[in-house]
């Protein structure tokens, strides 16, 4: 048998043709992902790819086909990456806005301003929850600033009812407000 037939004739089996061709095609695949593991996965891939429809191939045409396979494998490793890295480029802008944010909260005293706002609600929601008489009287004293007489004459009570209601609302936000008495105390005492 002479050389010339040797080199025409192909290869028949996996491991042939994978033996032949690989360390061409990984340094194909390498000068496209830069990358060694992913560039010999393409080519492994490739190769299972060509194997599997080598029936539909020549054999004459392996590397033509393997080379197309790699080529197309590359590409969609690389718009994978570009993906992964555009996401990871977002996660990491967002975080950065986030910290940005938070340190300027942090530095204009924003979280004081949002425990008042949260205890400005529960103030606001369980003023909604008293009884009637109560809450009207709460309000004339707290926010109206009547004294108890006044407000005794206009609501037709008596001043001690007026005392009992005003301190039955002030324990009614104390429990409500338990969780947030220890921070208010730290924040008015600073």
């Amino acid at each position: 048998m002479d050389k010339s037939s040797e080199t025409i004739s192909p290869p028949r089996g996996f491991e042939e043709v994978y033996a032949k061709y690989r360390t061409y095609f990984v340094g194909i695949a390498m000068s496209y992902v830069r990358d060694r593991m992913a560039a010999e996965d393409i080519v492994t891939d490739s190769f299972v790819s060509y194997w599997e429809n080598r029936a539909a191939t020549e054999v004459q045409h392996a590397p033509a086909y393997i080379f197309t396979a790699v080529k197309n494998r590359c590409l969609n490793w690389l718009e994978a990456s570009r993906q992964h890295a555009q996401a990871r480029q977002d996660i990491h802008s967002t975080t950065y806005r986030l910290t940005v944010q938070s340190i300027a909260s942090c530095e204009a005293n924003e979280p004081q301003s949002l425990l008042m706002a949260e205890v400005g609600a529960i103030v606001e929601r369980e003023i909604l929850r008293m009884p009637e008489r109560m809450r009207r009287v709460f309000i004339a004293h707290r926010y109206e600033e009547m004294s108890y007489r006044e407000i005794a004459r206009l609501y037709e009570l008596s001043e001690g009812q007026v005392q009992y209601e005003i301190r039955t609302a002030k324990q009614l936000l104390k429990v409500a407000l338990k969780d947030y008495i220890p921070a208010l105390v730290t924040l008015f005492l600073h």
